[in-house]
């Protein structure tokens, strides 16, 4: 491992020069917060030059945007002045917290709050004055860079006339982690508009859009600006919250012959303490922790052999949760914070817990530690995660380590440690080594032992304009077993590569890029060598200026069981060798309507049988007050040589009902045919303001079917309300 990262530094590329510094103005008086934009309070300020990057970068901007910032000794503040000369069309369809699509017209900015080019949070309004604030990871690359999960103490104002929409957004340095040096603090800024009806983003500073649908949210690319005599104010956050509600769960008696009730009364209390312990580091303690008002999972379907993937979205894991990355490719996670507290898909009550994040010089450095409780059968476990990383080499180079260990005190335990290192050995292209190993109470190693470790060696490029590649191989002990992380599978040794190239069309096309992709991976056991599966495609890709995309792919795959493959209760895969490519096609609309729907069909062989499938997603923006959506998905596999047939029917509905920007109630309904049940959630809520919330969560399990089984099904399996009310003091 040493000898490698020798390797890494010699070959990687000297210090990035940085952008000019641009310094923001100080204001000397208060600024009156009403949305107005008036000439008296910003006329003095200078005027930020906004480019249009999307659809046609470097053309004149459609609408004309004045846009300022500035900033006092508790504030930053960010002003639009954004003039449309057809008001009538101007899309507005939401009311809600942290919900903007393509459907809606909105301004904002991104902060980079340490200057690390890595992570930022961002800040976004519409016409209607909500407030979307999310969290910006590993330089908006990769899947999910953007964690909406991820909430904040600012304000915005909102005002509209014939002219357009003006807005005026301040938020506060308390909200911030940063350095100061002697009182200067410099930031990474970007500022953009998005124009629905033309498929529009006008930004400052212009940033390409080579590098994906994120590229405009790069904090890498961001300007850097200076903020004179700044001192950092300690938070000081205390949130009790008081949880009440009844619950219901159905389950088999003794004899197994009949379903009973256990009915509880929920009564609970708790809180949050969020305290800034120093320049660039925050305290977070948690005490009998709850997550009552998250919302629901959507259902997924799943016909591969391998655990699927659910996003983290409870509040108290999300500030600067990209310093806890530790990725093997896309999925693979050597920390994954839903181990906490979710165990084997169950709910498991959190005692209490305290995260520590912080940057401080060339150092991130980030420490969880949470206590569960004992509930049935599951044991009361303590897990605990430290991340060290460190810049080195240039700005979009690091060295880190991540120590994760989980133990019930009883002489259980799993501990595992990882080094990992992501140099740019030139410009957009990225060498990155990551090594881990595991030592668990059930398993004799040692140290650097190959059958526990896990490895990842990966060179690819970071664009999507012109040529573009990455390749990767990577290996997995049959005892590599992070119990804080995930993996989909181990005992394997893996190579992996992407090619892609896209044409930019520029000018009056209506083309906005198009191009050919291959990609894909080979799994070979570690035991036999033989191949155990490959998973390949080679397609077409085109998206249009207006916003219809389009692409096709074959997708050839082998896949070499070595035990018998259970798709359902009453299809299974028999062992054996087998190798089948089927057909995918994927068309989605554009985004900039009130009615938008993404469509997917899957057709052609599978194992020794053959599948079809599709897919439709709608979502229907009835007006600023009410959205609808839905998906419905359909797979068939059959295998007429053995007379089985899967029918899978996956069928999920939303609806969302904003009564103005601080109430609104959403459900969701789910089914499924092969479970044979309704899952259902509505969730209420009120937050007249940040910090002050109430929520009504209802959730329900029906069983569609209460006959298929002796003895006969309750008519649901679980059931709960709860009322959950929590604010927070600013101390």
């Amino acid at each position: 491992m040493q000898n490698v990262l020798f390797i890494i530094l010699v070959l990687a590329s000297p210090l990035l020069a940085n952008d000019e510094v641009f310094e923001a103005y100080q204001l000397s008086q208060p600024i009156n917060f009403d949305g107005w934009v008036q000439d008296d309070e910003w006329g003095d300020i200078p005027v930020l030059s906004l480019e249009m990057q999307l659809p046609n970068m470097g053309d004149t901007p459609s609408q004309l945007s004045e846009v300022r910032v500035a900033y006092d000794d508790q504030f930053v503040y960010l002003s639009g002045r954004l003039y449309d000369n057809d008001v009538e069309t101007m899309m507005a369809n939401t009311k809600k917290r942290d919900a903007i699509s393509g459907s809606t017209q909105f301004f904002g900015m991104i902060l980079d709050s340490y200057n690390d080019n890595e992570n930022a949070l961002a800040f976004f309004t519409t016409p209607t004055g909500i407030r979307w604030d999310g969290a910006i990871s590993r330089d908006a690359i990769g899947g999910n860079p953007l964690n909406i999960s991820w909430n904040a103490f600012w304000d915005v104002k909102v005002q509209r006339n014939d002219e357009g929409w003006f807005t005026e957004i301040r938020v506060p340095f308390t909200s911030l982690g940063f350095e100061d040096v002697n009182g200067d603090v410099t930031m990474g800024f970007i500022t953009f508009r998005y124009i629905p009806r033309t498929n529009e983003v006008d930004m400052y500073p212009l940033i390409p859009p080579d590098f994906g649908e994120f590229s405009a949210w790069r904090p890498s690319m961001a300007q850097d600006i200076l903020f004179r005599g700044v001192q950092r104010k300690r938070p000081f956050y205390i949130t009790p919250y008081v949880l009440s509600g009844f619950s219901s769960v159905n389950d088999l008696n003794e004899g197994g012959n009949a379903y009973v009730s256990d009915n509880e009364f929920i009564r609970q209390i708790g809180g949050d303490i969020k305290f800034g312990l120093s320049k660039g580091w925050t305290l977070d303690l948690s005490v009998n922790t709850d997550f009552a008002q998250v919302e629901a999972d959507d259902q997924q379907v799943n016909l591969t052999r391998f655990s699927l993937f659910f996003p983290e979205k409870r509040l108290f894991f999300q500030e600067r949760s990209g310093v806890f990355n530790f990725s093997f490719g896309r999925r693979d996670q050597l920390f994954y914070s839903r181990r906490i507290g979710i165990n084997d898909g169950e709910i498991q009550r959190i005692i209490g817990g305290a995260r520590v994040v912080g940057r401080s010089g060339d150092w991130d450095i980030g420490l969880i530690s949470m206590q569960t409780a004992k509930d049935g059968e599951l044991r009361g476990e303590n897990l605990s995660v430290l991340r060290l990383k460190r810049d080195i080499i240039n700005e979009r180079s690091d060295l880190g380590m991540l120590l994760t260990h989980r133990t019930d005190f009883e002489g259980n335990y799993n501990f595992n440690y990882g080094i990992d290192a992501v140099i740019e050995v030139f410009d957009e292209h990225q060498l990155s080594v990551k090594y881990a190993q595991t030592f668990d109470s059930e398993i004799e190693n040692k140290i650097f032992d190959p059958s526990s470790s896990k490895y990842w060696l990966s060179f690819s490029t970071q664009r999507r304009r012109g040529f573009s590649h990455g390749t990767s191989i990577s290996r997995s002990g049959i005892n590599h077993i992070p119990g804080m992380g995930f993996q989909q599978r181990d005992n394997y040794t893996r190579f992996g590569n992407r090619t892609a190239y896209n044409w930019f069309q520029e000018g009056d096309s209506k083309i906005f890029f198009h191009g050919a992709q291959s990609g894909g991976s080979i799994h070979w056991s570690n035991t036999t060598g033989r191949i155990e599966s490959l998973g390949w495609r080679v397609g077409w890709e085109m998206a249009l200026k207006d916003g219809w995309r389009f692409e096709a792919r074959l997708r050839p795959s082998i896949e070499n069981l070595v035990e018998p493959f259970e798709l359902s209760d009453d299809v299974t895969i028999p062992i054996g060798d087998y190798n089948f490519t089927y057909y995918e096609a994927e068309v989605s609309s554009p985004m900039t309507k009130s009615l938008t729907w993404m469509g997917e069909v899957k057709y052609g062989p599978f194992y020794d049988g053959h599948r079809s499938g599709l897919s439709f997603t709608p979502t229907f923006n009835v007006s600023p007050s009410v959205e609808l959506s839905g998906t419905y998905e359909y797979n068939r596999a059959s295998f007429d040589d053995r007379d089985e047939v899967l029918n899978f029917h996956l069928i999920r509905l939303k609806s969302l009902f904003m009564f103005n920007t601080q109430l609104s109630l959403a459900t969701l309904v789910q089914y499924n045919n092969q479970s044979k049940t309704f899952l259902g959630n509505v969730r209420l809520r009120y937050n007249p303001s940040e910090g002050n919330d109430l929520f009504v969560v209802y959730n329900d399990d029906l069983n569609s079917d209460r006959f298929r089984e002796s003895p006969v099904l309750p008519t649901t399996n679980q059931r709960s309300i709860q009322v959950k009310y929590s604010y927070t003091f600013r101390l």
